[in-house]
């Protein structure tokens, strides 16, 4: 369920079925994405959230392979592509991962700003990705997470 502190922002779901979710992340993770946000708006983007919070790993067209322990099993990741909201220009993957224009200075002020890895850096590179580090950081947490939020109740 999206947190009233992030409706109305640069930081916007991309509807791929249809319930009305934004963005479905970890409460702890909504922070980051309200420090993206400022951000966002400093560089007249748009961050338009296309993968958040995942049940599996099973991910149809992923551009990269997912983790075994990606941060999206627990609401701490997003993936997202990014629209200038003056130029309308639109940055998808490809385009994300050329490490030069408006995208690249707005990807490297979040990373800067906010505590964010950006997956452009990563030694695999994943241009629209972007987490907190919970789990190499916080392993155990982590753990607990994704057992709270994979667990079938019975």
């Amino acid at each position: 369920q999206a947190e009233d502190g992030i409706r109305d922002t640069s930081v916007t779901g991309v509807q791929t079925c249809a319930l009305p979710i934004c963005c479905l992340v970890d409460e702890e993770f909504t922070p980051h994405l309200k420090a993206m946000n400022d951000v966002a708006v400093k560089h007249n983007m748009m961050v338009i959230v296309t993968s958040a919070f995942r049940p599996n790993t099973n991910v149809k067209g992923a551009i990269v392979k997912p983790a075994t322990m990606s941060n999206h099993l627990v609401g701490h990741a997003i993936d997202c592509n990014l629209q200038n909201t003056k130029t309308k220009e639109y940055y998808n993957s490809t385009k994300m991962k050329d490490d030069k224009g408006d995208d690249y200075a707005f990807c490297q002020e979040v990373v800067q700003k906010t505590g964010l890895h950006w997956g452009g850096s990563f030694n695999t590179p994943d241009s629209v990705h972007f987490d907190d580090g919970l789990n190499l950081m916080l392993p155990r947490l982590y753990s607990e997470k994704y057992n709270l939020f994979h667990t079938q109740k019975q």
